[in-house]
């Protein structure tokens, strides 16, 4: 009942703990109680469904409250999700089916992009700087791969890659950065710049690439930092700040386009 909901919002509030986030994540089998948590109407968890953001709204929403967010709560929430989805009712099968257009679960978005590239080009010629671009993309796919991620392509100059959790997209966002300052140590003449963006979300996956929310956040958050940075969305801050494994401050808050308000962005501070 609503009395019964409300009883168990506010038992969140105070006690914070997993078992109690759990059997409250249980309750929530409809669109209406999810709203009711979210705080907004049925229309908006409605249009959160389609776009493959709710889960993350939802982990937002949690962490807001004080619950530490563990890999268990998340797939809760995710089981959540996947009962409120409509169900496909397309009997195509085959692999042009499974390549075409479905939603990927909840992954952690990461760009990199290196700093005056053009420029850089033009001060060392093609050559040269063709070779610190193999460098960029050599240190990005080992750590990578250390890490548990996947690129999943070149933007040029830089890469977008995806991993299946917050807290090993910034592991490896420090990792590459600290991969890149002993670079810049040993080659001064040749500097190496690269700023990261980190967001999480459900992007829609197709073929080999991903779109959506997830992946626009992720690359306007790259775009704020300045070569050297790390900067993540707010709900990457909310899901591994509290683990006390890695060191923020505020970059501050931000227009992005296509994000409606201001954004909380926060940077890593990995030195």
């Amino acid at each position: 009942t609503e009395v019964e909901l409300r009883g168990w919002i506010q038992t969140m509030v105070i006690a914070a703990s997993e078992t109690n986030a759990k059997s409250g994540l249980d309750r929530l089998s409809s669109l209406t109680a999810v709203a009711k948590v979210l705080g907004v109407n049925e229309v908006d968890v409605a249009k959160l469904l389609e776009e493959k953001r709710l889960a993350g709204a939802l982990i937002l929403a949690l962490a807001k409250k004080g619950v530490y967010v563990t890999p268990n709560i998340k797939n809760s929430v995710q089981k959540i999700v996947d009962s409120l989805t409509p169900k496909r009712t397309d009997s195509t099968t085959g692999e042009a089916t499974r390549n075409a257009v479905s939603a990927e679960s909840t992954v952690t978005i990461m760009f990199t992009d290196i700093v005056d590239s053009t420029a850089m080009t033009e001060r060392l010629g093609d050559q040269r700087a063709r070779e610190v671009h193999r460098t960029h993309d050599n240190i990005v796919k080992s750590q990578v791969a250390v890490h548990g991620g996947r690129v999943i392509k070149s933007t040029g100059d830089g890469s977008m890659l995806s991993f299946p959790s917050a807290r090993g997209g910034v592991s490896c966002a420090i990792e590459v950065q600290r991969e890149l300052e002993e670079y810049n140590r040993l080659h001064p003449d040749n500097q190496l710049l690269v700023r990261i963006g980190l967001s999480v979300g459900e992007p829609i996956h197709e073929e080999e690439d991903l779109f959506g929310k997830a992946v626009i956040m992720a690359a306007r958050v790259s775009a704020k930092a300045s070569g050297g940075q790390v900067f993540v969305s707010e709900i990457v801050h909310a899901l591994v700040a509290s683990a006390g494994a890695f060191s923020f401050k505020s970059a501050g808050s931000f227009e992005l386009k296509g994000f409606n308000g201001l954004q909380p962005i926060y940077e890593v501070l990995w030195r």
